[in-house]
C-alpha cells in the first residue's frame, strides 16, 4: 500500500511540474490548465501528508530518522509554494522543487528511527531548523533560475519559460524576501540550540553546529552586501548556493554519515 502511495505521489508531483512547464512556456492564459495544476499538486500533498502521520508515535515521540525528514522538509517546502503561488507570482519554482520533492519517494530507507519526544524541547528547536532548511530552499530554486535568467538576457535570448518569469529586478528582490525570512529561521533554530541542548558542540554535534553557524554568516553577510553595496544577480545567487550547500551538509550530511554510513 506504502509503495503505491508513494509511485501516485511521484507521479502526481512529475505531471504537476510538467504542466507548469507547459503552462509557462505558451504565454497564454490557460485557466482549464492551471486548475489541473493546482488539483494535481494539492491531491499530491495530500498523499505526501499521509506518508509524514507515522512519524508520530503512541508514546508522543515523534521519528525524525533521516527519510522522514527529507519527508517532512519536502512537505513543508511543497506547501509552502502551494500557497505562495496561489497568492503571488513564484509558481515557476515548482518546474525545480516539485521534481526533487518526487524523487524522495524512489527511495526507500533503512535507517534506524531517531525519536524525539513531543513534550521536548529538542522537538521545537528540530522542527524550527526543518522549516528554516525548506524556506532556504526555495531560496536556492530561485537562484538557479535568477542565474539562467540574467544569462539568457545578457545573451538576448530571453525566449520560452524565461520570458513568462517576472522582471529580473523583481526577481532578485524575492530571493531576497525568501533568504531574509529562512535567515529569521535559521537564527532561531541556532538560538533555540544553544537554549535547549544541552551540548551543542557534543562530538556529534559539532559538525551540524558550526556548519550551521558558517551559513548563517553567509546569509547574513550577503543581505548586509545587498543592503550596504547593492549585491545582487548572478553574485548574490551563486553566493546563496554556497550557504544552502553548506546548510545541506550541516544537517542531511551529518545525519547521512550518522545514521547509514556510521
Amino acid at each position: 500500500m506504502t509503495s503505491i502511495l508513494n509511485f501516485f505521489i511521484f507521479l502526481f508531483y512529475i505531471i504537476s511540474a510538467v504542466a507548469i512547464w507547459r503552462l509557462m512556456s505558451s504565454h497564454k492564459k490557460n485557466y482549464g490548465l492551471q486548475v489541473f495544476v493546482w488539483i494535481l499538486w494539492i491531491l499530491a500533498i495530500i498523499g505526501h501528508l499521509f506518508t509524514i502521520l507515522p512519524i508520530v508515535h503512541e508514546n508522543y515521540s515523534v521519528n525524525l530518522s533521516l527519510d522522514y525528514a527529507f519527508i517532512v522538509v519536502g512537505f513543508i517546502i511543497s506547501i509552502t509554494l502551494y500557497i505562495s503561488s496561489i497568492l503571488g507570482n513564484t509558481q515557476y519554482l515548482g518546474i525545480i522543487i516539485l521534481p526533487i520533492i518526487s524523487s524522495i519517494f524512489l527511495f526507500n530507507f533503512s535507517n534506524n528511527p531517531v525519536n524525539v519526544p513531543l513534550n521536548n524541547f529538542l522537538f521545537f528547536h528540530v522542527i524550527i531548523s526543518l522549516i528554516s532548511y525548506s524556506i532556504l530552499c526555495l531560496s536556492a530554486a530561485q537562484s538557479i533560475i535568477l542565474k539562467l535568467q540574467e544569462k539568457k538576457l545578457q545573451d538576448n535570448k530571453p525566449i520560452g519559460i524565461i520570458a513568462s518569469l517576472p522582471s529580473l529586478d523583481a526577481m532578485d528582490k524575492l530571493l531576497f524576501k525568501i533568504l531574509a525570512l529562512g535567515v529569521i529561521f535559521l537564527s532561531a533554530s541556532l538560538l533555540s540550540g544553544f537554549i535547549f541542548l544541552e551540548d551543542i558542540f557534543a562530538q556529534h554535534l559539532i559538525h551540524k553546529t558550526i556548519l550551521s553557524i558558517l551559513a548563517w554568516v553567509i546569509f547574513v553577510s550577503l543581505i548586509y552586501g545587498r543592503e550596504k553595496y547593492g549585491w545582487r544577480g548572478r553574485n548574490a545567487a551563486n553566493i546563496t548556493l554556497i550557504g544552502f550547500f553548506i546548510l545541506f551538509l550541516s544537517y542531511f550530511g551529518t545525519k547521512i554519515v550518522l545514521e547509514i554510513i556510521i
